[in-house]
């Protein structure tokens, strides 16, 4: 295992603040406001893109029916939160580029695939409940809902995601395990226990082919709706094929916002690049399976979907990320109670990657609590064994 000790400085929040939705009358405020806020297609039927506001539309000055008017972040209180509130002026400034548009993919995020965790998996009593997984490394914050609760359900979660390098496993390729390798990061509602999640985030692909060959792209979803959607339509690029999407490099911050609605309502997830100036929010309707909970919020690193051997699907080879961290993480409910990526009750589970046997130990969260490098807010994920070296035997 490989250990992180350099003090990081945690992102403060860039978005929309709990206490903004901290009732459940201002969380239906903002939802209604979404719900009729102009809007324009994108070329995916069912998803919507925001429009923008316009010429001379100060997000410094709006209020907070404008700022929801137009996809953008509420403005935490400059009096009582003055650091977060200079950090999400320093965001607004940034977005620049509205984009429009979302590009299919041949990938899609899934459920957590649970495992039962090897023996020798160190267990923590009277604290985070610790999980394998085939296709999920992080932490999820969960509650007990088999059905959408207006004061209980989680109903929204945020996070700034720095987008890592791209990496096959060292020596996979000169041992003849060719990839394609696949990494997402991302936040989202619902999928630890239930068949839906409402989700965005950034993707990493590494072959054998070289760093030619690698991609980055940022996406939202709503599985088992649509696939990953990648964000296109930037200003100055063009949208009109299947293989152009905004631009993410690596050390970008991506934040990501999402805020889930009941049941097969229509669902909204907010992406700014905010190292590169672009972003909006983006309504995706229900077009199939069992709708939103709110049972769960979670902040992840996966391994995408799917892999066909014998007609049965596995995720992709993990890339190497190296590693990655999740700053400005946390998750509200109805009543707006704060869940934060750091918790250390039994609720909270802190999710180990395994390969496809069960196995072997592939990624896990390093770095996860209230103090110390992490803090409640800050969260590190790092690959291991054979996703770092080597490669893994399919």
């Amino acid at each position: 295992m490989r250990k992180f000790s350099t003090t990081v400085c945690v992102l403060t929040l860039l978005c929309m603040c709990a206490a903004a939705i901290a009732t459940a009358q201002d969380a239906d405020t903002i939802r209604a406001i979404f719900a009729s806020a102009p809007k324009t297609a994108t070329r995916v039927p069912g998803v919507m893109a925001f429009a923008g506001p316009p010429k001379g539309f100060n997000p410094l000055t709006a209020s907070g029916e404008e700022l929801a008017r137009y996809g953008l972040p509420q403005r935490p209180d400059a009096q009582s939160e003055p650091q977060r509130y200079h950090q999400w002026a320093r965001a607004m400034t940034a977005l620049k580029y509205r984009a429009t548009d979302v590009i299919p993919s041949k990938w899609h995020s899934s459920p957590a695939k649970l495992i039962n965790r090897p023996s020798n998996a160190a267990a923590v009593s009277n604290g985070p409940t610790t999980v394998g997984s085939l296709n999920w490394s992080g932490v999820a914050n969960s509650n007990k809902l088999t059905k959408w609760n207006a004061n209980t359900s989680f109903n929204f979660v945020e996070s700034a995601i720095v987008v890592p390098s791209a990496y096959t496993p060292f020596n996979a390729c000169a041992n003849g395990i060719t990839g394609p390798f696949l990494m997402s990061a991302w936040n989202g509602i619902d999928g630890l226990f239930d068949g839906d999640v409402i989700q965005g985030g950034v993707l990493t692909y590494s072959d054998c082919g070289g760093a030619a060959d690698n991609f980055y792209g940022a996406w939202v979803e709503w599985f088992p709706s649509y696939p990953s959607l990648f964000i296109g339509g930037c200003p100055g690029t063009p949208n009109l094929t299947s293989t152009t999407v905004c631009p993410v490099t690596p050390g970008d911050t991506i934040f990501v916002e999402t805020f889930a609605s009941p049941g097969t309502d229509a669902q909204t997830v907010f992406v700014e690049n905010v190292s590169q100036g672009w972003g909006n929010s983006f309504e995706l309707t229900w077009q199939t399976g069992p709708g939103v909970v709110g049972s769960s919020e979670e902040q992840i690193v996966e391994r995408p979907c799917c892999v066909v051997v014998n007609n049965e699907e596995f995720p992709y080879a993990l890339n190497n990320y190296d590693y990655d961290y999740i700053a400005s993480a946390l998750g509200t409910d109805g009543k707006g109670t704060e869940f934060y990526v750091g918790e250390q009750t039994t609720a909270t589970y802190l999710l180990d990657m395994y390969d496809d046997a069960g196995t072997t130990l592939i990624s896990e969260p390093v770095e996860q609590g209230s103090t110390g490098n992490a803090g409640k807010f800050l969260l590190w994920v790092s690959d291991e064994g054979c996703a770092y070296s080597g490669g893994c035997t399919p």
